[in-house]
């Protein structure tokens, strides 16, 4: 009796085990809402279902693998306890195969189909050449043929045989150019399957349930294959013109799932930055020796955290003031100053920083550990000949997204897209777009470039010179109270009287309250200065030599309206006291006593010139040479 209950207790016990095993079930959810950082971004799902009482695994499923595994949140409306949340892999699910992938896969199969067909026809032309070899011997060798029936018979089966015979070397030159196509449709096909994993994640959310009804579920989960930038289109008609700035999101994704008909936010925050404040710790000083000293140095220069340093020059070694010096994807961004040096922070050596200036081509090199020069190189394209005719699909040297240019001969008229209309809301630290209309950002890195803010500014233009330096006007905009029109760094495009004149970096380190925007050279502004020899002489007295120089500044507005400009030079200031500098004019300037920068400020009438005199006078030791200007 005890044998045979034993028996029933573990024919029973399969069964008492699975009546005590959780609930699963399954939950299709719609992606609703995808807010963007400029790094990452947080996806949000819902789902209703009709969940049973008890304890029940609820399982969201086509999840991307990019998930942020400890950002989940899942949200409930009804009466249960979700008693664990857990991300699983499902590699029996794919995810969505990217547009671009199907098209080409379809287009891979149409020609399989066309080079079937072709192979067919081929077999039939060849079918045929055998045919007609075979019935060379005609009717049966008794039969005698008349020589003009042999004749034509001949004549039939040579331009037969001949036609055949060019049909199937025809179709096997077609079949060998499909092959080469299908070849290369076949390894790009096996290159982007190779680059995206086609698993899919789960969520699963174990759920105590105390009353069977519909809930309705919302979770939200961080992604980091996707982000956005801001770029800018700074358009100025004239100088009496109100500045026009078009700010565009740029938006990408790589996530593992597209984005179909979604309300699209775009934040300014980044959840991967390090939000704890910083500690002081006490400061314990002691002395080292040149070994540790040398080994703090190497830490600092081969650091998380290194300072880059350089100089930014012309193809002639003029240094460039206010080019921009940017690590390639980060937000680290820095400015040359008068003398064209620059110091930037990067994360590491190796990453790629990128130089640009209004007017010369931009330029790229990998950091190192050492002080970089870089000399940029004039466009070659004669700008005067590029004008903007609107809104179109090309982009302009693969980084103005969303404008076509063209010669002048080839202009047209285009209409201008309008930005979407966009609800800016401010955070404590951060600001938010949000996008009115329904988006669409496909699982592919390209990148998608939205007009989220179209502001008219009204600026104060003002154009600077140093022609010491550099014999050309520089078009400058200022822009008062800045701070309220909500701008992020960012790069800009740069437009002015129709011409594209190139690429500049929007900066926003100053505490000024003018933001002073470089929009590059204007030719409608001519320069020159030269040395007046006939007030330039070199005395001899004693033991000393005294030089004297006099240049004019000529400066010619051959423009329609008036204009506000600055021009600067510098007498030599001496370091030592054998070297006396004196007799020093500058008519109508400020001095600086400091550094010795010699500004007049004019505002010079349509087809009018400006003169401007500077006068000095070195005096030092005769037998010493001194290089002046």
């Amino acid at each position: 009796m005890k044998t045979a209950a034993a028996f029933l207790t573990l024919l029973l016990c399969p069964f008492l085990l699975i009546a005590q095993q959780v609930k699963r079930t399954t939950i299709e959810t719609k992606m609703e809402q995808v807010t963007v950082f400029t790094k990452g971004a947080q996806v949000k799902r819902t789902g209703k279902q009709s969940i049973q009482t008890g304890k029940q695994e609820i399982v969201f499923t086509g999840i991307s693998t990019d998930i942020e595994k400890q950002s989940v949140q899942v949200k409930a409306d009804g009466k249960l306890i979700i008693l664990s949340v857990r991300v699983q892999r499902d590699y029996l699910k794919e995810q969505e195969v990217r547009e671009e992938i199907k098209q080409l896969q379809e287009k891979f199969n149409n020609l399989n189909d066309k080079i079937n067909i072709t192979s067919k026809t081929l077999d039939v032309f060849k079918q045929e050449e055998t045919m007609l070899i075979k019935n060379q011997q005609i009717a049966g060798s008794t039969v005698t043929l008349k020589p003009e029936e042999l004749r034509q018979a001949l004549d039939f089966q040579r331009q037969r045989l001949t036609e055949v015979l060019k049909q199937q070397l025809a179709l096997q030159k077609e079949i060998e150019e499909l092959n080469k196509e299908r070849n290369k449709l076949n390894n790009q096909l096996a290159e982007m399957n190779r680059r995206f994993d086609l698993s899919t994640n789960e969520i699963v959310v174990l759920a105590d349930v105390k009353e069977t009804a519909t809930v309705p579920f919302e979770i939200t989960y961080l992604v980091q294959k996707a982000g956005w930038y801001p770029t800018y289109n700074i358009r100025v008609k004239d100088v009496v013109s109100n500045l026009q700035l078009e700010m565009n999101a740029n938006v990408y994704q790589t996530s593992g799932e597209n984005w179909n008909n979604i309300k699209l936010v775009l934040s300014t925050g980044n959840p991967n930055e390090n939000n704890s404040k910083p500690l002081i710790n006490p400061w314990f000083i002691s002395y080292t020796d040149a070994q540790m000293s040398n080994y703090m140095k190497q830490w600092y220069i081969g650091g998380s955290d290194q300072m880059l340093m350089g100089r930014v020059t012309d193809d002639k070694g003029v240094p460039l003031a206010n080019a921009s010096v940017v690590v390639k994807g980060t937000n680290q961004a820095a400015i040359t100053d008068a003398n064209g040096f620059y110091r930037i922070k990067a994360n590491g050596v190796g990453q790629t920083l990128a130089v640009s200036f209004v007017g010369y081509e931009g330029y790229e090199f990998a950091a190192g550990r050492s002080f970089v020069n870089v000399a940029l190189k004039p466009m070659a394209n004669n700008l005067q000949e590029v004008v903007v005719v609107g809104y179109g699909t090309s982009d302009l040297a693969g980084a103005v997204p969303g404008i076509q240019i063209r010669g002048t001969s080839s202009m047209k008229k285009e209409a201008k897209s309008m930005p979407l209309q966009v609800i800016t809301t401010f955070q404590p630290i951060t600001t938010q777009y949000e996008i009115q209309e329904i988006a669409t950002v496909n699982n592919d890195g390209k990148i998608n470039t939205i007009s989220i803010n179209e502001k008219s500014i009204n600026a104060y233009y003002e154009y600077y010179t140093a022609p010491k330096l550099d014999e050309a006007a520089y078009l400058t905009a200022k822009l008062i109270n800045w701070q309220d029109l909500n701008l992020i760094p960012g790069e800009t495009n740069l437009f002015f009287e129709g011409t594209f004149l190139g690429k500049s970096y929007l900066d926003l380190s100053t505490d000024s309250d003018t933001l002073s925007l470089s929009l590059g050279v204007d030719k409608g502004i001519t320069v020159k200065r030269t040395l007046l020899k006939e007030f330039s002489n070199k005395k001899f007295l004693g033991g000393n030599r005294t030089d004297s120089k006099q240049f004019e500044i000529t400066v010619r507005n051959n423009k329609n309206v008036p204009v506000n400009i600055i021009v600067e030079d510098q007498f030599p200031i001496s370091t030592l006291k054998e070297i006396e500098v004196g007799d020093l004019k500058h008519e109508g300037a400020k001095l600086n006593d400091e550094t010795k920068i010699v500004t007049w400020t004019y505002t010079i009438d349509p087809k009018q010139m400006k003169k401007m005199e500077l006068k000095y006078s070195v005096k030092y030791p005769k037998e010493k040479k001194l290089q002046l200007d």
